[in-house]
């Protein structure tokens, strides 16, 4: 399915080191830039003459200055230049934030009807930028790359914060939902968190990329000189966010992507692995239950891995009651729970539209 074939590459793509880990317990992950410390500098290597870092997340750009040539320094073309200097920084979005996202239906489920189309459903996020950050957090974008423009996202705003509106509707133009600051007394600033971002939308959840863009970007620049921008440096991670599936979709095929889904919030660290193996089990089972054409079985392995997610609800918050899980990439406290609200609600949801189908 197009849907699972864009997570995969998303997993591959999104996590730099390309390392799948096996979970102890349930954690959410600080956001990362899509470049390393060391591949922004070999990036505006590349992109220049040459380049060196500075204290301060700042950078010196080494460029060829045409204007003011040298007689014995040529390039490959045999046009005179000079080597001039320019010190830029600091880069910008120096910040450690966690997202957390969770998903909710929007319309009962009885008053849904397979003949309307995809369920509408609502989608929150909180912002927690940590101690560690180094410029207030100005702007939170998801990208709803798998949803169609003409698609109607009804969003809510922070105080202090407005959005940007439905996506444009040619097709070069970003496809995301976009929040920022419109009073600087709301930047998230190092240490502090923000919620209240919510948007809706008909979809089906799935898992999607979230970027962050600070305040305290250098914009000076001279003409010919490339510098960082938010596409090498935004931290950015997965998050709960709509896709948009064929309403057609057999069961079968719906089941085997909440197994992906499943495997996926292993791999994210939202889902403990040993507590992921019975969930894995029922739709195994499940499977092979379509392969026998026995559909009330299938059914009933769905409804099973339904309430073996609601006894992972429980324990998780029995864990949380007696101790805080880490939010900050690091386990503060060695009562983790087993599962967090970004696989539980991922998971719920798509079970339950799933048992719509039957």
């Amino acid at each position: 399915m197009k849907n699972v074939a864009w997570l995969l590459i998303f997993l591959l793509s999104v996590w730099v080191n390309g390392v799948v880990r096996t979970t102890d317990a349930a954690t959410r992950q600080q956001f990362q830039p899509p470049l390393t410390e060391e591949e922004m500098l070999d990036w505006l290597i590349e992109n220049n003459h040459d380049a060196e870092r500075l204290p301060g997340d700042k950078y010196r750009i080494y460029w060829r200055d045409y204007f003011h040539p040298e007689p014995n320094r040529t390039d490959a073309a045999g046009k005179r230049y000079r080597v001039s200097s320019f010190d830029w920084g600091p880069r910008g979005d120096v910040a450690d934030v966690v997202v957390s996202s969770s998903v909710e239906v929007a319309i009962p489920w009885e008053q849904f009807s397979a003949s309307q189309g995809l369920p509408t459903f609502r989608y929150r996020y909180r912002l927690a930028s940590l101690k560690t950050s180094l410029q207030p957090v100005r702007s939170l974008r998801i990208y709803t790359t798998d949803l169609p423009r003409n698609w109607n996202r009804n969003i809510s705003n922070p105080p202090g914060w407005s959005n940007g509106g439905q996506p444009p509707q040619y097709e070069w133009g970003s496809n995301r939902v976009r929040w920022s600051v419109r009073d600087r007394n709301y930047l998230v600033d190092p240490g502090e968190s923000q919620s209240g971002f919510i948007f809706q939308c008909q979809s089906v959840p799935g898992i999607l990329t979230a970027s962050v863009w600070t305040t305290g970007r250098d914009w000076s620049g001279i003409e010919g000189i490339a510098t960082l921008s938010h596409t090498e440096t935004s931290p950015r991670g997965p998050i709960i966010g709509p896709v948009a599936i064929p309403v057609e979709t057999s069961v079968l095929e719906l089941t085997r992507r909440l197994e992906t889904l499943t495997s996926q919030s292993v791999e994210l660290e939202w889902l403990d692995a040993s507590a992921a193996a019975p969930l894995q089990q029922h739709l195994t089972r499940t499977i092979t239950a379509f392969g026998k054409n026995q559909h009330s079985q299938a059914k009933q392995e769905i409804q099973q891995f339904v309430e073996a997610l609601n006894a992972l609800e429980k324990q998780s918050h029995t864990v949380v009651s007696s101790g805080s899980p880490s939010t900050e990439g690091e386990k503060q406290n060695p009562a983790e729970p087993p599962i967090i609200e970004e696989a539980l609600t991922l998971l719920k949801t798509n079970a339950a539209y799933l048992l719509t189908k039957f």
